[in-house]
């Protein structure tokens, strides 16, 4: 059995009947590209997803109402609980010995307006004084938001760099009057850039200080407690004892459970893992479909490949050839075929991964996992579909195949 022979005929037929061979490859090459582009996809939301919650640090936690909850009985339930308060995380951050800081924050929409300029639907946050100590947010110029700010309820903010380039410009933002939904605030500090992440812009937002917010916004409603261990090693003591000043502040018996829920890094990962995976299990489904119709079409190329080359079999064992040999070679050749249409169709999943990368602001990652899967399952696709035409020309009988017309 020659193998470079084997793949040359393969290769031959390929070129010799193209639209067949298009025809024939188009669910492989359907299939492995599918499974190229949304696992490259998947791990590059992956990749980014992680550096991004890891950014601001792997011992930082959050504590809130609702936490990951997604059904919509459990969030309905979650949102009945009693608020958190700015006295709550106070109280973490003075009777937790394994909590370096702790801040409350809350979130709304407002349009912000400056020098004539109107920008709709910016991001206002309520923060009190090391909140960026928490979050990967940093000051580019001037100052962030500090314990005088939060004592003496200053009317004063700090802006995204998207904010000021769009209502400013080339000006000088700083110590200039920004209108946020009707109050006006006197800018301290500019952001550091960011940019978009996946779609979305990172840099439209006002931070202010949380009384102020809820000057704009009214006292209702629940914050989110963002807090930092110590030490990496102090971490899981930290949210016991945040747990503990929790559950006395709330007046919750000993086995009643918590009416609050900590947020990690790695929880949050753990669920995002779980709904990618999902998504790539879904896209493998439709996949396989495509590569098991490929393959068949395979499987009857090969037979019919069989049944015209019944006479050169005939001859071939005529003058020696084993079983085996004649195994061999249709084998080979149906690998050479489905592996013909694994490369274009990694080719094509690969160039279609990196141009989602460059024209859209969703980030891939083309890894050699994505790679090998893609050849080894066309491979596979052409033993599997392949072995049974392989093993029918194999048991031709000599005598008949040569008489053969």
């Amino acid at each position: 059995m020659n193998v470079r022979e084997s793949a040359g005929i393969a290769l031959a037929s390929l070129r010799s009947n193209k639209l067949r061979s298009f025809l024939t490859l188009l669910g492989v090459i359907i299939g492995v590209s599918s499974v190229i582009a949304v696992l490259s996809l998947v791990q590059g939301l992956n990749r980014f997803v992680s550096d991004q919650l890891m950014s601001a640090g792997s011992n930082v936690f959050s504590v809130d109402k609702i936490g990951l909850a997604l059904e919509f009985n459990t969030v309905r339930d979650r949102l009945k609980r009693r608020d958190l308060t700015s006295d709550d995380a106070a109280a973490i951050a003075l009777l937790s010995p394994h909590v370096s800081v702790a801040a409350a924050e809350r979130e709304g929409v407002a349009s912000a307006r400056a020098v004539g300029r109107a920008l709709a639907g910016v991001g206002v946050r309520g923060v009190e004084p090391g909140y960026m100590e928490l979050t990967d947010l940093s000051i580019a110029r001037g100052r962030a938001i500090g314990e005088t700010d939060a004592l003496g309820n200053d009317a004063v903010c700090v802006i995204g760099s998207e904010v000021a380039d769009r209502l400013f410009g080339v000006r000088d933002p700083l110590e200039r009057d920004l209108r946020v939904g009707g109050r006006a605030l006197r800018i301290v500090g500019i952001g550091a850039r960011r940019g978009a992440a996946s779609g979305n812009p990172q840099d439209i937002y006002v931070l202010v200080p949380l009384a102020v917010f809820e000057r704009m916004f009214g006292r209702e409603g629940s914050v989110t407690i963002r807090a930092r261990s110590r030490e990496q090693t102090d971490f899981e003591q930290a949210q016991d004892e945040a747990r503990s000043v929790l559950r006395v502040r709330r007046h919750l018996r000993p086995g009643w459970p918590d009416d609050f829920e900590l947020v990690t890094p790695s929880m949050v990962l753990g669920l995002w893992h779980t709904i990618s995976g999902a998504i790539f299990l879904v896209t493998l489904g439709v996949s396989a479909i495509s590569l098991l119709v490929g393959g068949i079409t395979i499987m009857n190329i090969m037979l019919v490949s069989v049944t015209e080359r019944t006479r050169e079999i005939g001859v071939r064992k005529a003058v020696g050839a084993k079983r085996r040999d004649i195994l061999g070679q249709f084998l080979i050749e149906a690998i050479t075929l489905s592996a013909a249409g694994g490369a274009v169709g990694l080719t094509l999943g690969v160039a279609f991964a990196v141009l989602l990368g460059v024209l859209t602001p969703f980030p891939t990652y083309v890894s050699l996992v994505a790679v090998v899967l893609g050849l080894g399952t066309s491979t596979l696709v052409g033993v599997f579909f392949g072995a049974w035409p392989a093993a029918r020309a194999a048991r031709q009988d000599p005598v008949e195949a040569l008489r053969h017309e």
